[in-house]
């Protein structure tokens, strides 16, 4: 990336599935400056967090290459 420039932050997309039920809705996380993902499911709006993971953030980085 060039000098100078913002990195744009990372974005993961997922889906919330309900045990034992259907998928519900599709939440999009976003990596905040401490390493942890926040989103929340666009259908019921349950808020999801997931704590800084190394092996998390490598996949999100494979896939987006």
């Amino acid at each position: 990336m060039a000098e100078g420039r913002m990195e744009r932050p990372l974005v993961a997309i997922t889906v919330h599935k309900v045990p034992n039920k259907e998928f519900c809705g599709v939440v999009v996380l976003r990596q905040e400056s401490d390493g942890s993902w926040t989103g929340q499911c666009s259908k019921c709006g349950e808020a999801f967090q997931v704590e800084e993971d190394p092996k998390f953030k490598a996949r999100i980085l494979a896939l987006r290459n």
